[in-house]
């Protein structure tokens, strides 16, 4: 299929009529009336929603989520992963909940793993949306649909009695788990999606489409389920003529790269039209995309890195969304469970990466948790200014959301060029709406394609906030002192507005100051160096400007003023560290002392901490380090060395092979004839492979094959590859020239690498349906009996039993001259066996396979499948899970390549262990005492 028209794609055609977005008790509706307001929610003092945004236990909340597939992700790894996302300041974890992992054969469901999941991510202080389906895309084998559900063999996601069955009988084993995690009994789960994007779904009517997701919901309802039912690019769900659908509040979603504002723009506008009564809602805003065989990987892909999503989420939040997901905020691994032609990585280029690293995108992201931290409850019912708002410059478009006495102004370029400009917008605090023309002297810079959310009358510790046209990172306070802390690119002058009643004193050297009486405030131009600078107001308040890489690193830990020596406000401080730190993993405080733990890379570190009063130590993992303390700006100033990466790569030179061609006498064989393999119990993610005899009376006799669906395949006669036959194509054919008059053995390696997630053919049937051998097709004589082998012989199911091959196969050496030989039938195992030592406690090295070879290959780690390399590429390298890896010197590791179509090793090219230099960290501990 062609990914680039898959779900992901832009709704451009208009799909919805309007509509009422509402939630009650089932059978609310019996008579056909619209509630009222009182009647919209079970439970409003826990959960509800109005035009403007959902409410939580009676507090106006943004939801700033992002999805985490927890399959994606071994369960050892959930915890490290989550606790970064909360570190960058989301409250909500997505994830959908996949059908055929959790019942893989009829009548054996098991929602354990899912359980697990909900439960941590409410230990960790998140909110969830849960999304089960029955279909959910998500790049995934057969759009979440079991393979015995396949074999059934009626229209998915369809009205169709059985469809509607088959979704109740799913419906009952996971709702359950859902009902008892919902909000409003005590769990995290605020949202339930039924069906996804049932817009795309092909070749169904109105109706139709209409009776399947209201069947969906009723069965929700029925269940117990009382929080809000909501979908995306569902037109049904829009139908606010039907009383059942007026109750699911449905959503869009967005990938548009860099066509940010002409795909996203109308889009939201026309469903705050058709949606007037529920918050503007983007399901699945772009965190980056997929990669496919033969294509880019994810972080190579034009319009997915973090300046588009740091433009693409300031323009939903310019467009009044409250609730926004990332898709993906972390992607993982797809494992043995990728749809058709999709890597293993599913990498995604998201915020967080397949391995745990962090970069830049997750730097962008923590940037705008960090900024609606502050703004957000402002932005949760602003809207868009009354008032006049001007640029002075045709490229540069500016909004302003108001909210009471607060706004937020967002700043975009539009012509992909360094813009210069001026600003005015109406004060919200101003009884008189006053224009505010910004700036005082010079022009503002904005660089091609950047956006910039600025607060407008935003109260801070200790004063009042008027404007910045630099973005702003923190605000807090610690003992006598308050701080804002705000960001711009170096070399730039910004101006800040600030609330206070007499004429201030600034230390620190300024670009220009103005004091305004009238209006109790005063401006000031500020240029951004190459480091943090700190100016003091009025002796109380500390304005910190840094440059936007600094920022990029800096964090805030909150502790208790207890550790300050005559400490007399109980309120927690917020305590600032700039550095270039990749993660703040941890702090805390004893009786006399405050500690941060960060992880750093390799390399010199500068720290500042903001700190009033002086400490009278500073230590560094425990050792006393040197620190400068500047009184006037409050600030400590110490230095961090962080040594070389302690692990180095290697490569497996030394290996024991074992080739296994189409011999019946070892492993499972079936005899029958051919047929769907749906039908025969569980099917595999690899090869499987096909043996029979036929006769030929010689001459020009051809070979024509059908199978069920484009799966690729390699054929061959008497061990020689048919070239023609061998292709993805359903039906193929090709010449048997000069075949003698005799019995001849055809064997077919199927390649039976998941099903479409999107599409017509998500329940597409697997396996060979025909062959036949003729001099036409119509004529030609079927080759009626076949022994089929699904799974290999080291193969328990979809897991290698790890003592596979551990005697009894051949030592060889790879050599990189070696000619890479034939294309035959046969499969060349490889086991190559390595010790690792741990890396050193502190150390946090994320470890991968570099992988080439002139054959396609699978890969498995002490029996767990770890990825599919396919010579056309893009992925070579393979992230091998920490909880994988035995780690010490007693313990062998057993790397195990399966090698197609050969019998040598010759074709590996590169087999290298090596870390992940780029997100190798290690933690550091700073202490200060008193």
């Amino acid at each position: 299929m062609d990914f680039d028209l898959t779900r992901r794609s832009f709704l451009k055609s208009a799909i919805a009529s309007p509509f009422t977005a509402s939630a009650g008790r089932p059978g609310a509706f019996a008579l056909g009336l619209r509630p009222g307001p009182q009647e919209l929610f079970e439970n409003p003092h826990i959960i509800r929603y109005d035009a403007h945004c959902f409410t939580l236990h009676e507090k106006d909340q943004f939801i700033f989520s992002g999805a985490f597939h927890y399959p994606r992700c071994p369960r050892e790894l959930w915890r490290d992963r989550l606790e970064k996302l909360k570190r960058a300041g989301f409250n909500t974890i997505e994830t959908y909940v996949f059908w055929n992992y959790h019942e893989r054969r009829e009548g054996q469901g098991d929602l354990t793993e899912f359980e697990d999941f909900v439960k941590l991510v409410k230990d960790l202080g998140f909110w969830m949306i849960a999304r089960p389906g029955p279909y959910i895309c998500a790049e995934w084998d057969s759009g979440g649909f079991p393979r015995w559900i396949v074999a059934k063999r009626f229209p998915l996601r369809s009205d169709d009695p059985r469809s509607i069955e088959t979704s109740r009988h799913w419906y009952s084993q996971v709702l359950p788990v859902i009902g008892r995690h919902q909000i409003t009994t005590g769990g995290p789960i605020i949202m339930m999606q039924i069906e996804n994007e049932y817009d795309y779904c092909p070749r169904l009517s109105n109706a139709a489409r209409l009776a399947y997701v209201k069947a969906l919901a009723e069965m929700a309802w029925a269940a117990g389920i009382n929080v809000p039912l909501i979908t995306c690019w569902t037109r049904p769900a829009r139908e606010n003529s039907d009383p059942d659908m007026a109750r699911v509040m449905d959503t869009c979603n967005f990938y548009p790269r860099w066509e940010i504002v002409k795909e996203v723009v109308p889009a939201l506008k026309k469903l705050h039209v058709e949606e007037p009564n529920s918050p503007i809602a983007v399901t699945e805003l772009q965190g980056g995309w997929f990669s496919g065989f033969g294509g880019k990987l994810s972080v190579h892909q034009e319009g997915v890195d973090a300046a588009q999503l740091n433009s693409l989420t300031k323009t939903v939040l310019e467009q009044g969304v409250t609730y926004l997901n990332y898709y993906m905020l972390f992607g993982g691994t797809n494992f043995d469970w990728a749809a058709k032609n999709l890597t293993t990585t599913y990498d995604y280029a998201a915020p967080l990466r397949e391995p745990g690293g962090l970069w830049e995108k997750y730097d962008a992201a923590r940037l705008i948790g960090a900024a609606l931290a502050l703004v957000g409850p402002a932005l949760a019912r602003a809207k868009v200014s009354a008032g006049t708002v001007q640029s002075t410059n045709p490229a540069v478009s500016v909004t302003e959301r108001e909210n009471a006495k607060s706004g937020v102004l967002f700043v975009r370029e539009n012509a992909n060029a360094e813009q210069k400009y001026k600003l005015v917008f109406p004060d919200p605090n101003s009884p008189t709406r006053r224009p505010i023309s910004i700036p005082r002297e010079g022009d503002l810079t904005l660089g091609a394609r950047e956006m910039k959310m600025l607060p407008v009358e935003l109260p801070i510790p200790g004063g009042h906030l008027r404007y910045t046209t630099a973005e702003v990172f923190a605000a807090g306070e610690i003992a006598d002192r308050q701080y804002l802390i705000v960001y711009d690119l170096p070399g730039r002058v910004v101006e800040i507005g600030l609330a206070t009643r007499d004429e201030p004193h600034i230390e620190g050297e300024t670009v220009y100051q103005y004091w305004d009486a009238d209006y109790e405030s005063v401006v000031v131009g500020l240029r951004v160096e190459k480091k943090e600078k700190i100016w003091a107001m009025n002796n109380h308040l500390l304005l910190a400007l840094a440059p936007r890489e600094r920022t990029r690193g800096a964090w805030t830990a909150e502790f208790s003023p207890a550790v300050l020596p005559y400490a007399e406000e109980a309120k927690p401080m917020l305590v600032p560290f700039f550095a270039d730190a990749a993660l703040l993993r941890g702090s805390g405080e004893t009786k006399k002392t405050l500690w941060a733990e960060f992880e750093f890379r390799p390399g010199e570190h500068d720290v500042t901490v903001l700190l009033p009063p002086e400490p009278a130590k500073c230590r560094v993992d425990g050792a006393p380090a040197e620190f400068h303390y500047v009184r006037p700006e409050r600030r400590a100033a110490l230095h961090v060395s962080t040594p070389a990466l302690p692990v180095e790569g290697r490569t497996l030179n030394d290996l024991a092979t074992w080739v296994e061609r189409f011999d019946v006498n070892s492993g499972e064989w079936r005899t029958g004839p051919l047929g769907a393999l749906d039908d025969t119990g569980d099917i595999p993610y690899g090869y499987v492979k096909y043996r029979a005899e036929f006769n030929t009376a010689g001459g020009d006799a051809t070979l024509f094959i059908s199978g069920l669906a484009e799966d690729g395949k390699k054929v061959f006669v008497d061990g020689k590859l048919l070239e023609e036959a061998s292709s993805a194509k359903k039906h193929a054919e090709a010449k048997l020239a000069g075949l003698a008059a005799a019995r001849h053995t055809l064997e077919i390696s199927y390649e039976l690498f998941g099903s479409p997630n999107f599409g017509e053919n998500i329940g597409e049937l697997k396996g060979l349906e025909s062959a036949r051998v003729g001099v036409e097709e119509k004529s030609a004589t079927p080759i009626e009996t076949w022994q089929v082998q699904r799974f290999p012989v080291g193969m328990r199911g979809r897991r290698l039993d790890p003592g596979f091959g551990a005697s009894g196969w051949t030592p060889i050496s790879l050599s990189a001259s070696a000619p890479k030989g034939e294309v035959v039938p046969a499969f060349t195992w490889c086991r190559g066996e390595f010790k690792m030592d741990p890396p050193p406690r502190e150390w946090s090295v994320p470890m991968k396979l570099a992988f080439e070879a002139d054959r396609d290959a699978l890969l498995y780690l002490n029996g767990r499948f770890v990825g599919r390399y396919v010579t056309a590429g893009p992925q070579s390298e393979f992230y091998l899970p920490e909880p994988y890896l035995t780690l010490g010197e007693k313990s062998s590791n057993a790397l195990m390549v399966v090698l197609a179509y050969s019998d040598s090793v010759a074709p590996i090219r590169t087999l290298r262990l090596a870390p992940y230099e780029e997100f190798a960290t290690r933690r550091t501990r700073i202490e200060f005492e008193w």
